[in-house]
Formats: structure tokens, sequence, C-alpha cells
């Protein structure tokens, strides 16, 4: 894939990162081990792609969590369309 973009995860989900971090109830265990707010941001900017008729693994792919030059939380698509650039600066 021959372009890369970093979406910022706080402008695509305000999910909480984990189960109780608003309420403050501690919650151990569960399936998933990841970031609920990094998953919601992944998901989130894929349907956008996919509605506007793109394909994942075909169109783009989600290759990473990283953070951009201000430290802000990133999940990084790479993609071969540069119209998709568009699509993901305006997603976030």
């Amino acid at each position: 894939m021959k372009f890369e973009h970093h979406c910022i995860i706080d402008k695509v989900s305000n999910r909480d990162r984990y189960i109780g971090e608003t309420s403050g109830d501690t919650v151990e265990g569960g399936a998933l081990n990841a970031n609920y707010r990094t998953v919601e941001a992944v998901a989130k900017v894929s349907a956008i792609l996919g509605r506007s008729g793109y394909e994942y693994g075909q169109d783009f792919v989600w290759v990473d969590h990283s953070y951009d030059d201000e430290m802000e939380e990133t999940v990084v698509f790479k993609f071969n369309d540069e119209k998709i650039k568009t699509l993901l600066g305006m997603a976030s």
C-alpha cells in the first residue's frame, strides 16, 4: 500500500478506554485486552471507508496504533487510492 494516514483516536471515538473508566468501578478480566476506544476508532473509520465503496484488505488496512507529533494517540491506516486520504482527514 502506497499511502499512510494517522487518524487521531479522540476525534473519532469518545468511548471509555476500559470498562469502568468513567464510572470509577473496577472491573477485572474480560475477553478484550485492547483499548476499547482504539478498537472503536478502527471500526468507525473502516465503516466510513466501507460506506464510501472501499473494501478492507483490498483498498485499505489498519496497520498500527501510534502517536502524532503532539503525542495524541492515533490509529494508522495504509491505502492505495489517494482519495482515501481526504476521507480519513474528514473522519479524524
